[in-house]
């Protein structure tokens, strides 16, 4: 890692920059980033644009003055540090482009990645790895990213334009992949750009306008996040997932976030990038797995988790990427967490000498407490009622009718009634229906899947990867597992055992439950009655 520098803008900061790391003015990502580097972790280099430029981007649709320059600084910094330049096909420097909000919205505004990548520069990536599945595959992403992402093209006109790919080897469909993307693009009347300083440029603009895009308006307003603190934007050099069977990419935790059990807990896709593993399209490995294949790697990422809980002293998460047999950490962040997660972390963490009483209450909200005292079924479903069964994703006990639609959810929720969201799998755009639903339950996609991780921060009961999830054309009805389901059968779902049932068990008694009264003991003391944690 270069030397700290001190010559840079005050708002276009590279992530071994001489400042405080507040998650103000750098974003939750860009603060975990300057802290890892801090630390001495394994970061690929990058650099931050700060809120500032998010705000005054919102209010301009206009980089302000000097951050064009301060980029174009930061991106000749780049090159020389890691002795690539951007659109040089003989080694190119690739990039990703994400928001960093000031509090955590998982999955709620956009990323491109792969940025770099253009007609000359990937038929000399398939070239000099050798590997045209892993080069055309990353630029069919980009493209894909440029379409929806930048352009703002419609899922379905991008699907549409896909129809007609039908090569059977995965290099080739990646190709053609790219082709029909590229093609999508210039009909619309918004070509590809080849150059790279362009492509970075419309990425930071499409990334600070996600800001106001539906879905993450929908859940800073259910949050109660405050619509005026606007994004930073993370610019930082690619690291591939997709090398082979020594890549890959994972989320782990250093507890289980569902219920505060000490230990790392995560999960991993080998020879897959990282936005695989958590939008929940593919059915992701144990972090066990990951020991049996590369126990060093995993003991250095176990070493990690341990060194960011101790930083943070919280419940941690961190985003993770191998690269032909080396370890990258991307990002970490206090870990969205079950209600009974977050009080016996936080009591757990006073016992390990961790905190203080004073520190531990901080971590336990009022949404956690009244989640961790939220109704539970007293067993499991008799086998004869059970629909599938999956990963036990948020903990909790919920019924309701079945849906299959975040639309339809959020109707007939607002009709009164207790719904169940179902889907294949869940992204972003159905913020709405999570909002909506009592019970969440996907087909693909484990505990660390962005269905998981909503589920727990909204404190709803779900189970993932529980099979294949066909949603009939109309959305109303669906095989479940290979059962099938109409819209408004009724469904219980079991987010302690992983269950998905036809008629729910009887709810248990409330139990005593000496770490949530020693919570609310805490509390009393400190004479809490509310509690904010980002």
């Amino acid at each position: 890692m270069p030397a700290t520098t001190t010559d840079h803008h005050p708002h276009v900061l590279p992530f071994d920059a001489d400042v405080a790391p507040s998650r103000d003015l750098l974003g939750g990502k860009g603060s975990s980033l300057v802290r890892m580097v801090g630390l001495g972790l394994p970061v690929p280099p990058g650099f931050v644009l700060t809120t500032d430029v998010g705000r005054a981007w919102l209010a301009d649709e206009a980089l302000p003055a000097g951050v064009p320059e301060a980029v174009r600084d930061r991106l000749a910094a780049l090159e020389a540090t890691l002795g690539r330049r951007l659109g040089d096909p003989g080694d190119p420097l690739l990039l990703s482009v994400r928001s960093g909000a000031p509090v955590s919205m998982p999955g709620m505004m956009d990323t491109v990645l792969n940025v770099g990548l253009n007609d000359e520069v990937v038929a000399a990536l398939a070239q000099r790895t050798g590997d045209a599945r892993f080069a055309w595959g990353s630029y069919a992403r980009l493209l894909e990213s440029y379409a929806t992402v930048v352009r703002g093209l419609a899922a379905a006109d991008v699907e549409d334009a896909l129809f007609d790919v039908v090569a059977h080897d995965p290099a080739e469909r990646a190709r053609e992949t790219a082709q029909a993307l590229l093609a999508l693009l210039e009909r619309a009347g918004a070509p590809f750009p080849a150059d790279p300083r362009t492509q970075v440029t419309e990425c930071l603009e499409a990334v600070f306008r996600s800001w106001r895009s539906p879905r993450a308006e929908a859940y800073r307003e259910h949050r109660g996040i405050d619509a005026a603190l606007g994004t930073a934007a993370i610019v930082q050099s690619m690291v591939f997932g997709n090398r082979g069977a020594t890549s890959g990419s994972g989320v782990a935790f250093s507890r289980d976030p569902a219920t505060g059990e000490p230990g790392a807990y995560g999960d991993v896709l080998f020879d897959a990038q990282g936005e695989d593993v958590v939008a929940g399209t593919a059915d992701p490995d144990p972090l066990t797995l990951l020991a049996e294949r590369l126990p060093e790697l995993h003991a250095r990422l176990l070493d990690v988790l341990a060194t960011l809980e101790r930083e943070a002293g919280d419940l941690v998460e961190c985003e993770f990427t191998i690269e032909e047999g080396r370890l990258w950490v991307l990002q970490f962040r206090p870990a969205q967490r079950s209600g009974r997660a977050a009080v016996r972390v936080a009591v757990d963490l006073v016992d390990e000498g961790v905190l203080d009483a004073g520190a531990a209450v901080a971590l336990v909200s009022d949404e956690h407490l009244a989640a961790a005292g939220a109704p539970r079924f007293a067993s499991a479903a008799p086998d004869d009622h059970v629909v599938a069964r999956g990963a036990a994703a948020s903990p909790g006990a919920a019924t309701g009718v079945a849906v299959f639609d975040a639309g339809r959810a959020q109707e007939r929720a607002a009709a009164g009634e207790r719904v169940v969201l179902v889907r294949p799998t869940t992204s972003p755009a159905d913020v709405h229906g999570f909002i909506a639903a009592a019970g969440i339950v996907t087909g693909r996609g484990g505990r660390t899947s962005h269905a998981a991780v909503v589920a727990r921060g909204m404190g709803r009961p779900a189970v993932c990867g529980v099979g294949a999830v066909e949603v009939a054309a109309d959305r109303r009805s669906a095989t479940l597992d290979g059962a099938p389901l109409r819209e408004g059968d009724a469904l219980a779902v079991d987010g302690d055992r992983g269950i998905v049932a036809r008629v729910a068990p009887p709810l248990a008694d409330a139990d005593a439950d000496a770490r949530l009264e020693r919570v609310h003991r805490w509390r009393a003391a400190a004479g809490t009655t509310a509690t904010v944690r980002a």
